[in-house]
């Protein structure tokens, strides 16, 4: 049986559906009948050197979630003195744990339009806040698998010398200009929560190509403490601070955490690694439908020429609230899945606007007031696609 077909799934038409197979499930029973280690050990760092070598960088970091990945980056740049001025740039369009840790640790900051045409970082608006003030820190998103427009961005970082992270949370496989999403910032995270693009059950990678962000990451993962550095760096620190080796296993050098994975979980990302670019295709294929079929019905979000959208839904825009409402009640009266588009503007959003105050921008209010998911994910073939359509323009006209 194909692989990817042994998905388990609830409904006919669900926007997330288990990536984790029953082939999964009876191989993760054998290996368990070997009593391995189950907390973080062995299979965590071979499925980060996995990941490592599947997009193109030097390191990566295994946690417990993708909401803790974007955590560590932050805390990362913290930690090694390279957030400079803790001012930093946030998507209005995203996740609020994109944006949480930067009020949770005390930086500042400048919420940023979205792009119409892909829905991430508004270029113009990008500018004006860089040009506003020293901002030495930008995060973006690519928006349900959408790349941002890159090549710009990484024009502005050159000009202006921020330290760049990129949420991919949703985007595993996403391509910009033939470049793997995630490749591209000093850090980029990604998650693997049911649904997504493959699944370790919970879980999230960090990834650099910075030695020195790498190690905070690995310090910052675990307490603060040294011992999962590698061995030269873990001797160097202990030389440096005088410890001595009874002491040293449990010498804290950062203020930490504890987000650390399972082995269990890393086992499970392992045997999900080698089907990532396969469902990724899908997706892609999914997505070009959905776009083919609904273009001049909705509006949504369009990659730039060379770039290749991998999304986890198909997030759409309708023309006003009143079409959504009509749109999403003929999803629901189909057994279609459906939900507001992502978590719309994060500027009208309490956590946001009882400390800054609302932050409104056109596109971002569009996509708050007007925007909603289509599913999109492994299972879904061409009919279903060609289905969930048509009962949107029907429910249009």
């Amino acid at each position: 049986m194909d692989p990817i077909n042994e998905t388990f799934r609830s409904r006919r038409y669900d926007l997330a559906v288990d990536t984790i197979t029953e082939g999964d499930i009876n191989e993760l029973i054998e290996w368990l009948k070997l009593y391995p280690r189950l907390t973080m050990a062995d299979a965590t760092r071979k499925f980060e050197e996995d990941w490592s070598k599947w997009l193109g960088v030097k390191y990566s970091v295994f946690c417990n979630s993708g909401s803790s990945a974007n955590l560590l980056m932050y805390a990362a740049l913290d930690s090694s003195g390279k957030s400079g001025n803790k001012k930093v740039i946030v998507p209005s369009v995203g996740w609020v744990t994109t944006v949480a840790p930067a009020i949770q640790f005390g930086w500042e900051p400048a919420m940023c339009e979205s792009d119409a045409q892909t829905f991430g970082l508004d270029i113009e608006h990008l500018k004006t806040l860089l040009e506003s003030g020293k901002v030495d820190n930008v995060i973006l998103v690519h928006v349900l698998g959408t790349p941002c427009r890159m090549d710009e961005i990484l024009t502005l970082q050159k000009k202006y010398g921020f330290k760049l992270m990129e949420d991919c949370c949703a985007a595993h496989g996403a391509l910009s200009q033939g470049r793997k999403v995630g490749s591209m910032g000093d850090m980029s995270s990604f998650s693997f929560y049911y649904g997504h693009h493959m699944s370790t059950i919970e879980g999230g990678m960090v990834c650099t190509n910075d030695e020195e962000l790498y190690h905070h990451l690995l310090m910052l993962r675990s307490h603060g403490w040294c011992k999962d550095l590698p061995k030269a760096e873990y001797d160097r620190r202990m030389q440096q601070y005088g410890i001595d080796p009874f002491h040293s296993p449990f010498t804290f050098v950062v203020p930490g955490f504890n987000v650390r994975p399972m082995d269990l979980t890393a086992r499970i990302g392992m045997m999900q690694l080698p089907r990532l670019d396969n469902i990724s295709s899908i997706r892609m294929k999914n997505h070009k439908l959905y776009q083919k079929l609904l273009d001049g019905q909705v509006e949504f979000a369009r990659c730039l020429e060379g770039d290749a959208i991998s999304s986890i839904s198909f997030g759409a825009v309708a023309q006003s609230p009143e079409q959504r409402k009509n749109i999403v009640s003929a999803l629901v009266e189909n057994n279609i899945d459906t939900r507001i588009f992502s978590a719309g503007n994060l500027g009208r959003h309490p956590f946001w606007f009882e400390r800054y105050g609302v932050f409104s921008a056109p596109m971002a209010d569009r996509i708050h007031s007007c925007g909603f998911f289509l599913p999109n994910n492994q299972t879904l073939d061409e009919k279903n696609i060609r289905f969930i359509c048509d009962v949107v323009c029907r429910a249009l006209k």
